[in-house]
């Protein structure tokens, strides 16, 4: 029997290593992974292996990865590729400074700032790699959260809940919540199971909300399977409770509805508004000022109150979804004006 010889320790870490910083820069197929590691530590990284020994020898890294580094990497079907499932030692470290502008940038990159989910995004990839450790001193930075919510939210916010809020997203903690919904009549709270993903200030509403993925949500009716990206104001949230799952770095993308609408020239004339309801993809500018705007929303009902405060000067020409139910919003506020006391 042809016995292989024995790879040296720092081969195997230069290979474990080199498939770490490939899936840092996004899902990478298993030959992605091989190839990578050809390219940083050399053409015979593997030796001659090829098909399913390579492919067995690459699994073998990803195991010593999780046990020896405390780093899981695992196949995501959503992504088609590998990703940093979870840490349970860090990747990166920074010093404090560095952490205090990590809290400053996430404060002031609100839904109305030019690229903010890409600021976010990475903001919270460096969180994650920071791990449990240095990620909570974040949290500490970012309380001054909590003094303006007591100076612009017209709604009576418990700190606690904010504080737990901000927890549960430098951790990656899903959480369950009782939240009042107008919605229903009752006046009864539903218990919502949510993966955090930002807290934000919204100054036309003057209030702050929760955005998250909604997994199921139980209430008189039983429990039942939402799904969901949800915006939840956070003065209505109520026994908010951390749970010790952790969340996936990669959240289902959830129900996306195309979003397209014109704007008059004198609203548009110096620029379009984002809003956090509605992912701005295309914007084009015309001769007279106008704009025609693209994009997507994961609720219709949040991207038509946004709409509406164009008034006249906004005209929405699609998705299917969007337009029907801007049409049925339209319709029955003009029954209102139109009929007679």
């Amino acid at each position: 029997m042809v016995r292989r010889t024995r790879e040296s320790t720092w081969l195997v870490a230069s290979r474990c290593l080199a498939i770490i910083r490939r899936v840092q820069r996004g899902p990478a197929t298993w030959k992605e992974l091989v190839e990578a590691v050809r390219r940083e530590v050399g053409r015979d990284a593997y030796g001659e292996a090829e098909g399913k020994a390579l492919h067995r020898r690459l699994e073998n890294d990803l195991a010593r990865i999780r046990e020896r580094l405390g780093v899981e990497i695992r196949y995501s079907r959503q992504e088609k590729g590998y990703i940093i499932y979870s840490l349970w030692v860090p990747l990166l470290d920074l010093p404090d400074e560095d952490l205090r502008t990590i809290a400053w940038l996430g404060r002031i990159f609100d839904y109305d700032s030019p690229y903010c989910d890409e600021v976010h995004a990475f903001l919270n990839r460096i969180v994650f790699y920071l791990g449990d450790r240095r990620a909570p001193a974040v949290r500490r930075y970012a309380q001054g959260l909590e003094i303006d919510l007591r100076q612009r939210d017209s709604d009576e916010v418990s700190p606690e809940t904010v504080l737990r809020l901000e927890r549960a997203i430098v951790e990656r903690r899903w959480i369950e919540l009782d939240y009042l919904s107008p919605q229903y009549e009752d006046g009864i709270p539903r218990r919502h199971r949510v993966a955090p993903v930002r807290v934000y200030f919204d100054p036309g509403r003057g209030h702050y909300y929760l955005y998250g993925w909604c997994r199921t949500i139980s209430g008189p009716e039983g429990t039942t399977d939402c799904q969901e990206y949800l915006y939840y104001r956070v003065g209505r949230i109520r026994r908010l409770r951390l749970l010790p799952d952790v969340v996936p770095p990669v959240l289902p993308r959830g129900q996306v509805y195309e979003v397209v609408y014109e704007l008059a020239p004198e609203i548009a004339r110096l620029g379009i508004t984002r809003h956090p309801e509605i992912t701005v993809h295309e914007v084009e500018q015309r001769e007279d000022g106008s704009a025609l705007v693209r994009g997507e929303t994961h609720n219709l009902f949040w991207a038509v109150q946004r709409l509406l405060q164009y008034g006249a000067g906004c005209r929405v020409l699609g998705g299917p979804e969007l337009l029907a139910e801007m049409r049925q919003v339209v319709g029955e506020m003009a029954r209102l004006y139109t009929e007679t006391p």
